[in-house]
């Protein structure tokens, strides 16, 4: 009979909360013990009413105390293993839940046949975090304790890989205005298109927003929402948009987050939001990296005075006390001292890193070769440079056959980014947990970085936090 399977993982930090997951005639209820495990449901044909129907619904539901806090469903088709309805058909739409004690992060992606090493079944996973995440600085290093008088070194920070491409409002701005002529240059400008030769360029301009989302969009949360979270590094690219998108889109002519070209939150909009964070939150201080990699020369980039009268303007805006930025000199600050400076936002610029990522090892569809770049980290490596960072997420898009297959059935929620975010972290994040402090022990600020930031990615990095505070 007509089946559609469905992997499903769970992550819950806060004490009575727990997780039920349902397909017809099959539930499994996950709690703090499941943390970092799997289980396989079934949607099977002969479990759903109807002699010609085949369509039964996958459903979650966060409970505490018998209370539902927070679901979400999708009602698959088993004999095509389409989503036919529910409220997570599109990625962009998993907006985060916030009660007054938990964050909630969920994502499901719709699986095809299993080609070219994808998933054939389903994923979903679901997250639980405490609201208390907003200022844990504070709550493990608090002003005037011991902990405080350590360097900010011994922070880990959780880091939202490539958090500017959180929403797709600015390419919507100039995909609506899209034509032949883009799709043409886009071919010269972004190697990757290359692989496309065979696929017409009509087909890409009917489908590119759906593209653009499934191969670049890699956060789906406010920059807000991030921070209450517990992220407190990112990484910026900024740049103008390319002279054809502003021609377009009649956007700004200001500088957006960068992914190759395709342009993400306007900077001076991140900005507002770090500083309202800030402000809010007196105890957290909030490390950014600026980078220009990977911008296609046709976007301009800021100078160097356009960056501090930004940084500037931004930080004036701080109502509840003095807020200013500093540069890299910071990170051996005690924190206590950059909390009484006011100088609670790190920036640097091109900043040397001691970083898991290769090309090749993160080009992939299972943890294995990230896990193997972790193992190979030492903290002689770390000595040279400011920052240590693991990255947890796949670029399985650099896969050629990947982004081809990803190209044409490009769908709202069959992104291949969001097809190995649940499996890679349930072995990827638990490693992490287990060898960081042990193995990288220099006095550097390490920092742990992932697509679709989570509670337990978040958690982690305050738990590795709250050892290296109290070490001597």
């Amino acid at each position: 009979m007509p089946s559609k399977g469905v992997q499903v993982y769970s992550y819950i930090s806060v004490p009575g909360y727990s997780i039920e997951f349902t397909v017809p005639a099959q539930a499994v209820t996950h709690t703090i013990d499941n943390n970092f495990s799997s289980t396989h449901l079934e949607v099977e044909s002969h479990n759903i009413p109807g002699h010609l129907n085949f369509t039964g619904r996958f459903e979650w539901k966060v409970v505490r105390d018998g209370e539902v806090v927070g679901s979400a469903y999708n009602d698959i088709n088993t004999f095509t293993g389409n989503l036919e309805g529910g409220t997570m058909m599109s990625t962009q739409h998993f907006s985060p839940i916030v009660t007054d004690d938990v964050i909630i992060t969920y994502c499901f992606y719709d699986a095809g046949h299993g080609h070219i090493g994808l998933p054939n079944r389903d994923q979903c996973y679901v997250t639980v975090c405490s609201t208390a995440n907003r200022y844990w600085m504070g709550t493990f290093a608090p002003p005037g304790s011991p902990q405080a008088q350590k360097p900010f070194t011994r922070f880990v920070l959780a880091a939202p890989h490539d958090n500017g491409m959180n929403s797709m409002t600015t390419c919507d701005a100039i995909f609506s205005s899209a034509n032949m002529d883009l799709i043409s240059e886009l071919r010269q400008i972004i190697p990757q298109v290359e692989w496309l030769s065979h696929i017409s360029d009509a087909f890409i301009l009917e489908h590119l927003p759906e593209i653009v989302y499934g191969t670049a969009i890699t956060q789906k949360k406010e920059i807000s929402v991030m921070l209450a979270l517990g992220a407190r590094y990112f990484e910026f690219r900024p740049a103008q948009l390319l002279p054809t998108f502003q021609r377009l889109s009649k956007l700004p002519n200001k500088f957006y987050f960068q992914h190759a070209c395709i342009p993400g939150i306007a900077f001076d909009d991140f900005l507002a939001q770090q500083v309202a964070f800030l402000d809010a939150n007196p105890t957290e201080i909030v490390t950014l990296h600026l980078r220009y990699d990977n911008i296609v020369k046709q976007c301009r980039r800021p100078t160097t005075q356009e960056i501090a009268d930004l940084l500037n303007e931004a930080c004036s805006r701080a109502q509840n006390a003095p807020l200013t930025w500093g540069d890299r000199t910071l990170f051996a600050l005690p924190i206590d001292a950059l909390r009484a400076a006011g100088t609670r936002l790190i920036v640097v610029t091109e900043a040397e890193k001691y970083d898991s990522w290769t090309a090749k090892a993160y080009a992939t569809l299972v943890p294995d070769p990230i896990l193997a770049r972790f193992e190979g980290m030492t903290t002689e490596g770390q000595e040279s440079t400011d920052l240590t960072i693991l990255q947890c997420q796949a670029t399985s898009q650099s896969i050629k056959e990947v982004m081809v297959y990803s190209v044409l059935s490009a769908n709202a929620a069959t992104s291949c980014l969001t097809s190995t975010k649940a499996s890679n972290d349930m072995v990827l994040l638990p490693w992490i947990r287990q060898n960081v402090v042990d193995r990288l022990r220099a006095e550097r600020t390490v920092v742990v970085m992932n697509d679709f930031i989570d509670g337990a990615t978040c958690d982690t990095t305050i738990l590795l936090s709250q050892r290296r505070l109290e070490m001597e």
